[in-house]
C-alpha cells in the first residue's frame, strides 16, 4: 500500500472510530475494529469518498472484505 495513501486512509479510520492509536493493514476487517458495524461501515465509506473525492459503486462496496479491497479500489480511482 503506498505510504501516503495508507496514512490518509488511516486518518479517516481514526476519525470515524474515534481512536487516535488505530493501526490498519490490508488484512484489517470489521471483526478487527471495535464498533465497526453496518452503520459505521457506511459512514466510513462516505468519509473515504469525501477524503479522496471519489464515489464507490454498489458492486464495489459489496465486494469489500477488508481494508486491502478498499485500497485496491481507491488506487484504481485516483
Amino acid at each position: 500500500m503506498p505510504e501516503p495513501l495508507l496514512q490518509q486512509l488511516q486518518e479517516v479510520f481514526r476519525n470515524v472510530f474515534e481512536n487516535s492509536s488505530l493501526i490498519i493493514t490490508d488484512a484489517t476487517n470489521a471483526a478487527d475494529i471495535h464498533g465497526w458495524d453496518s452503520l459505521t461501515h457506511m459512514h466510513l465509506l462516505h468519509r473515504i469518498e469525501e477524503q479522496f473525492r471519489i464515489r464507490f459503486s454498489f458492486n464495489e462496496v459489496s465486494a469489500f472484505e477488508n481494508v486491502g479491497d478498499i485500497v485496491k479500489t481507491l488506487q484504481k480511482k485516483i
